[in-house]
């Protein structure tokens, strides 16, 4: 028989049970509830990782995509790079030197284009033949073309829209076409059509003269040897025509001319005008020409001694001429230009010109304006010939641009 004290004792074992067995269920379901939280944890952690390990690996995909790109754009420009040395030959230049010019980059093989138009207004009063009107002209057009050939060779080829010379009034004409060669550092060769060195007027050319429609000079075709010293120069000319272009079965001119640069230097002395500030320069010349083509036995001759000077402000060009032919006739001419800046855009200039066969010279007066150098000028000028006949009076204006 069981006493008091073990049922007691048996109540209290049974009561620690109870609360240990509650315990542990409670701490079996709170560590349920850790681990779950946990387990969460973790999966948010790795989604985590895993977004930004794929971020990495596109970003780092488009940047080996952009590099694949821009190897590849690269390459093409490379490409056409070389594609367009290889047409260029070894590289070529571009650009404007008194023409606009197209050149190899070792300056063997060259073009150079200028361009010269002159259109004008005219009023003319022509007592002698009871003529007056006015109107509008296009003086000198034309377009040249000229470089070298190999490097040793050069070519000088123009195209007049409108007849300028002495002896071709007709529009639209081949007016020269020639090849050079240098055989030395002074001595050259030239051959085909080309201008006679007959004064220094001459061969100054159309947009350089001091006035309006100036040049007078002959074209003709044959050969010409040259000479440019440091003060002297010359040219030797044969030809076989008279001046006119074609040719004449046989026959032949001859014609030299000489010039010594007293002061100066070459180039100043391809333009009349001397603008202030400018360098002073003296050019004395001589010409002579025998002519032969016509078929006499004893050929005209025509000589000419003539002076050009610039003041550095002012010019003056003086020349004789004096022409024999064939049944002993002689024509002289005295032709003096004088012109003046006013300032640095104005000039004014006086020709006069006096011939042994015409009764009374021939006065001009005029001025020009340049509003870029000879590149764009405007001109107006007066010619005053008078004639026992009657006097003719002429106004002209005139615009000019070149390149």
């Amino acid at each position: 028989m069981r006493s008091k004290n073990t049922g007691e004792l048996t109540m209290s074992h049974l009561y620690l049970l109870g609360v240990a067995t509650l315990t542990l269920t409670s701490a079996s379901f709170a560590g349920s509830d850790t681990n779950a939280d946990l387990q969460a944890r973790i999966d948010a952690a790795v989604e985590a990782r895993i977004a930004e390990l794929t971020v990495g690996t596109n970003n780092n995909w488009l940047n080996d995509a952009r590099s694949d790109e821009i190897r590849g754009l690269v390459h093409d420009v490379l490409a056409d790079a070389d594609t367009r040395a290889s047409l260029q030959g070894t590289g070529s230049t571009a650009g404007y030197n008194d023409g606009f010019t197209i050149a190899s980059a070792d300056g063997n093989w060259s073009l150079k284009m200028n361009g010269l138009l002159q259109t004008s207004w005219s009023n003319v009063d022509d007592d002698n033949d009871d003529l007056q009107g006015w109107g509008f002209d296009t003086g000198t057009t034309w377009m040249n073309f000229s470089g070298t050939i190999a490097g040793d060779y050069s070519y000088d080829i123009r195209y007049n829209w409108n007849g300028t010379d002495a002896n071709d009034d007709d529009a639209g004409h081949l007016e020269w076409a020639n090849v050079s060669y240098a055989l030395s550092d002074e001595w050259d060769f030239t051959m085909g059509t080309q201008k006679v060195a007959a004064s220094r007027i001459s061969l100054i050319d159309d947009q350089n003269q001091l006035g309006i429609n100036d040049e007078d000079y002959d074209v003709s075709n044959g050969a010409a040897l040259g000479y440019t010293g440091d003060q002297m120069r010359a040219w030797i000319q044969l030809f076989n025509n008279a001046g006119d272009g074609g040719n004449n079965d046989g026959q032949y001119d001859w014609n030299i001319r000489a010039e010594y640069m007293v002061e100066g230097n070459w180039g100043q002395f391809d333009q009349f005008t001397s603008a202030d500030g400018g360098s002073a320069g003296t050019l004395i010349g001589f010409s002579y020409m025998s002519v032969n083509s016509d078929g006499a036995t004893d050929g005209d001759s025509d000589w000419t001694l003539d002076a050009q000077m610039q003041f550095g402000g002012s010019n003056l060009y003086v020349a004789y001429n004096e022409f024999s032919d064939d049944d002993g006739d002689d024509t002289d001419t005295l032709y003096v230009a004088y012109g003046i800046y006013l300032n640095e855009d104005w000039e004014a200039y006086v020709q006069y010109e006096d011939v042994s066969t015409d009764d009374d010279p021939l006065w001009v007066l005029g001025v020009n304006n340049y509003w870029a150098g000879q590149n764009a000028r405007w001109s107006t000028e007066l010619h005053m010939n008078e004639d026992n006949d009657g006097d003719t009076t002429t106004i002209t204006t005139q615009l000019q641009f070149y390149f």
